[in-house]
């Protein structure tokens, strides 16, 4: 969904470092044995500019392999293109900036800026964060982290 345009000043910390890491969740062993493939729980880490770190979990898989590829530089020989690949074959990816949790819920939410080749100005978006993250990784866009989002994790 497309959001005004108008910023608002949002202190901010930028990405310098992702790392995709797994964790297992705390079940019983005969339990983990059921779930199998799904037993491990994808997250990204985010290193920010002034040494501290940031977690998200529940990533999608798909998104958080996509993710470890481009961070490892291995480079896929599929003709077909990812609905990622799409979307940064047709628009620039200006900015990513993970910056609100989603309200009543614990997710968060990023704020995508894009440039359409041919079209003056920027448009904005939210969007889901791991998404935006891969976005911004095939476009080498600076990934940003609000800092309110920091005191919200330190709290849990």
């Amino acid at each position: 969904m497309e959001k005004d345009s108008k910023e608002e000043h949002v202190d901010l910390l930028k990405v310098i470092r992702i790392d995709v890491l797994t964790a297992t969740p705390n079940m019983q062993n005969s339990e983990i044995e059921q779930l199998d493939f799904f037993s491990e729980i994808p997250l990204l880490n985010f290193e920010l500019e002034d040494g501290s770190n940031f977690l998200m979990s529940s990533i999608p898989r798909h998104i958080a392999i996509e993710i470890a590829k481009i961070l490892s530089n291995i480079k896929e020989v599929d003709s077909r293109l990812t609905i990622a690949d799409l979307v940064s074959e047709i628009c620039i990816i200006n900015k990513v900036v993970i910056d609100a949790i989603v309200p009543y819920s614990n997710a968060y939410q990023a704020s995508v800026e894009i440039k359409l080749e041919g079209v003056e100005g920027s448009l904005h978006f939210q969007m889901i964060p791991s998404h935006s993250v891969l976005l911004g990784l095939l476009n080498n866009a600076p990934i940003y982290i609000a800092k309110s989002l920091l005191s919200t994790q330190e709290e849990e």
